[in-house]
């Protein structure tokens, strides 16, 4: 009987009661969602290029959209002929702008390393995000 009772002992050492295997899952599943949900913060309609993902984010850059928006030749010659931005002209000029800037900040994401390029984007833990504005404006005029 006593061997019994050990080698009840000895299982229950090695493989767990019912009752403490299901903590230490949910502790390591709480960890690995720790680990993997890095507490990036941004709207998914500020994503220019790359990985949209947040929980897959990992080495992102932002600009400044208004400035790179102002720096594409669409967007100075509505301004300087006074094109209408709602009139046919306007509305291909502004796609035209927009596609440019998608492509350019695609070139430094890439030629950078970066995962992705948003207008905005922050981490909780307050790590610094770096801005490539000026080297996708850049690549703006190439």
């Amino acid at each position: 009987m006593s061997h019994r009772i050990s080698l009840c002992a000895v299982l229950l050492c090695l493989f767990g009661g019912a009752s403490h295997t299901q903590p230490a899952a949910e502790a390591a599943s709480t960890a690995a969602d720790r680990w993997t949900a890095d507490k990036w913060v941004a709207e998914d309609e500020d994503n220019i290029c790359g990985i949209k993902d947040l929980k897959k984010v990992s080495n992102p850059a932002k600009v400044d959209y208004d400035v790179l928006w102002d720096a594409t030749p669409q967007i100075k010659r509505m301004k300087e002929k006074k094109i209408d931005p709602e009139s046919t002209e306007g509305k291909a000029l502004r796609s035209q702008a927009k596609t440019l800037i998608t492509k350019s900040a695609e070139l430094v994401r890439a030629a950078k390393g970066y995962c992705g390029v948003w207008k905005t984007i922050k981490n909780e833990d307050g790590r610094k995000v770096p801005d490539v504005t000026d080297d996708v404006k850049e690549k703006l005029t190439e």
